[in-house]
C-alpha cells in the first residue's frame, strides 16, 4: 500500500521534531510540513526552514484535519496526553498518526482510543543529541540510524511496511519492527539500566571522594568514557523511567543477581569464567550489532595535526566513489596527531578503503 503524505505533521518541534522536518526538505520532499509548538519554537522553525508552517499546541484541533500523517515529538507522558485529546477530535480518514517515543507499550496503549478510521504507528528512532531545541535540528540525524516500528498487535503489516519505505527514502534511517513489549525488555537491558548504573557509579565516585580525595582526579579515561550518560538531565528521563519502571526493575534484579555472583567469584578467585564470557559476548556485539542495528566496518587511521588532514582523507574516498558512513575523532593530542574512526558499510569497502589511503601515504588499519 502507499502512503498518503502530501502534508506532514509535527507536534513539537525541537530537536527531532525539527531534525524530521529537515530531513524530509532536504531529501526532496515536495508536500507541506506544518508545525505544532510553542510560539519561540515555532518563530526559530519557520526562520530555520525546517517547517513551511507553524501553529501553536492549542492550534492542533483546527488543523489537524489537514494532516495526513503527525508525528508526535514531545516528551513522552506528553505523547500519551496528546493521543487522548486526539480521540475526541474531528480527524481525516486514513490518517496516521506516529510518535517518536523511547518506550512503547504505554503510548501504543494509550492510541487504542482513537477512532477506527485512523492508524497509529508506534516509532522509537534511535538518534539524538545533548543538544536540544529547532536551532539544534539536523537533516541528516538520522541517517543510518536504526528507526523501531510498533503497533499494538506486534505483528508487521502493509501500514508499517509502507512507513518504513517512507522512513527510508526522506530520512535515510534503517528500520525494524518489534511489539511493544519486546521493545520496553531491549531498551531496559541495553539503554535504561545502563544509564541507571552509570549514575550510580558516579555517585560511588562521589561518595568515595568524600572520604578520599583525588578519586574524581584519577576518575578519567574509562571510567568517564563508561558515565558519559550520567550526565543527562533527570526531566529528559523521567517519563522512560516511569513508563518503563516494570521492565527496568525486573533487569536492575537481574543486574543484582549477576553482582551477587560476582562478588563471590572475586571471593573464590575464580572470574577467569565470567571474564571470558563478557569478552566473547562483547566481541559479538561489535561484529554483529551496534545496538539495534548491524555494526558497519570501522578504520582506524593515525591523524597527523595539521589543518585539512580530515578533508584529505575525504577527498581520497570520495574521488574514489567510497561513502564514508560515520565518522569520529577518537584521541588528539595538540602538536601529537591522534586517531580517526571512519565506518563504512561493509569489511570488503574497509579494505579498499585502507589500500587506498595507504596509497595516499595514510595510515590506516582496520578496527579490531
Amino acid at each position: 500500500m502507499e502512503i498518503k503524505n502530501n502534508t506532514i505533521g509535527i507536534y513539537s518541534v525541537g530537536l527531532l521534531g525539527g531534525s524530521i522536518g529537515f530531513a524530509f526538505k532536504e531529501s526532496g520532499f515536495k508536500g507541506k510540513i506544518i508545525g505544532f509548538s510553542s510560539k519561540s519554537g515555532i518563530e526559530k522553525a519557520l526562520e530555520i526552514g525546517c517547517i513551511d508552517e507553524g501553529y501553536g499546541y492549542d492550534e492542533l484541533q483546527k488543523v489537524a484535519g489537514s494532516v495526513d500523517i503527525l508525528f508526535l515529538c514531545s516528551p513522552i507522558n506528553t505523547i500519551i496526553d496528546t493521543i487522548k485529546k486526539m480521540a475526541s477530535m474531528e480527524l481525516p480518514d486514513g490518517m496516521i498518526i506516529t510518535d517518536v517515543g523511547s518506550t512503547k507499550l504505554d503510548i501504543i496503549n494509550a492510541a487504542a482510543c482513537l477512532p477506527s478510521h485512523v492508524r497509529f504507528i508506534g516509532g522509537h528512532p534511535m538518534a539524538g543529541s545533548e543538544k536540544s531545541g529547532p536551532s539544534a535540528a539536523d537533516p541528516f540525524l538520522f541517517q543510518n540510524a536504526i528507526y523501531v516500528l510498533s503497533n499494538k498487535d506486534g505483528v508487521e503489516t502493509d501500514l508499517e511496511r509502507s512507513m518504513s519505505v517512507m522512513l527510508k527514502k526522506y530520512l535515510g534511517c534503517r528500520t525494524i519492527f518489534l511489539n511493544p513489549s519486546t521493545h520496553d525488555h531491549i531498551a531496559a537491558t541495553v539503554s535504561h539500566v545502563p544509564h541507571l548504573l552509570a549514575v550510580a557509579l558516579v555517585l560511588l565516585a562521589r561518595e568515595t571522594e568524600e572520604q578520599t580525595a583525588e578519586t574524581l582526579t584519577l576518575a578519567a579515561g574509562g571510567f568517564r568514557d563508561m558515565t558519559r550518560i550520567a550526565s543527562a538531565s533527570y526531566p529528559m528521563w523521567h517519563d522512560i523511567l516511569v513508563t518503563n519502571k516494570t521492565e527496568i526493575t525486573k533487569q536492575l534484579d537481574k543486574y543484582i543477581e549477576i553482582l551477587g555472583s560476582i562478588k563471590e567469584l572475586l571471593a573464590s578467585n575464580s572470574l577467569n569464567t565470567a571474564f571470558d564470557k563478557s569478552r566473547e559476548t562483547r566481541s559479538a556485539i561489535s561484529s554483529s550489532g551496534k545496538g539495534f542495528i548491524s555494526q558497519m566496518s570501522e578504520v582506524l587511521i593515525h591523524a597527523k595535526d595539521q589543518p585539512g588532514f580530515i578533508a584529505s582523507v575525504a577527498t581520497v574516498l570520495t574521488n574514489n566513489n567510497i561513502n564514508i558512513k560515520d565518522i569520529e575523532v577518537v584521541k588528539v593530542r595538540e602538536g601529537e596527531g591522534g586517531t580517526i574512526r571512519l565506518a563504512f558499510e561493509s569489511p570488503e569497502i574497509s579494505r579498499r578503503a585502507i589500500k587506498l589511503l595507504a596509497e595516499h601515504g595514510f595510515s590506516a588499519r582496520e578496527r579490531n
